[in-house]
């Protein structure tokens, strides 16, 4: 689909895309699947972190087919590969039939060979704008994860390390090396 003009958030809520899609100030973007490797890495993320956030009730987790509208003023719904996004600020009735009107409080973005590095880059970048504070970028080829939090240096893990859920999620840990086995 070639949008002739911008189109709403609202639309694209309704409009019946074929595919994963996202949309960037108003323009859809097809969203090329992930490689096997890519999405069994984002598969044990979430069940991960699903194992350490569900029996505790911090809050909800998403997969990568859930849109954000992570900006208040521009239409632009973002599907990372996993969020989380807190208790406290998870949508509640009605709203949970729409994308969730918030950045969510962490974002974990995997890559497959189809990405390319300035999309990658771009969207990293629009993740920050948005105020995400903790950004993980899992690169399967080269093994490590590369942690973004607001505020902090950013830091790349590589397999002998641990990944921990920093001030979003305190008290999460895992080897780096359990996430790509």
């Amino acid at each position: 689909m070639v949008a002739t003009r911008p189109i709403t958030i609202e639309e694209f809520e309704t409009f019946p895309f074929e595919g994963r899609w996202e949309l960037i100030d108003g323009a859809p973007v097809e969203i090329t699947p992930s490689a096997d490797e890519s999405s069994s890495i984002g598969a044990t993320i979430i069940t991960l972190l699903g194992s350490f956030v569900r029996p505790r009730g911090l809050g909800r987790l998403y997969g990568a087919d859930g849109g954000f509208v992570i900006f208040p003023d521009r239409p632009t719904v973002r599907v990372p590969d996993a969020a989380f996004v807190r208790a406290e600020r998870a949508p509640q009735g009605q709203a949970r039939r729409s994308f969730p009107r918030l950045a969510p409080d962490l974002v974990v973005e995997v890559l497959s060979p189809s990405d390319r590095a300035s999309d990658v880059v771009a969207k990293l970048e629009m993740y920050q704008e948005a105020g995400v504070p903790l950004i993980w970028l899992v690169d399967p080829e080269q093994t490590t994860i590369t942690v973004i939090a607001s505020g902090k240096l950013t830091r790349v893990l590589q397999s002998n390390d641990t990944l921990d859920g920093g001030d979003v999620l305190p008290g999460f840990t895992v080897p780096v090396a359990e996430i790509f086995a």
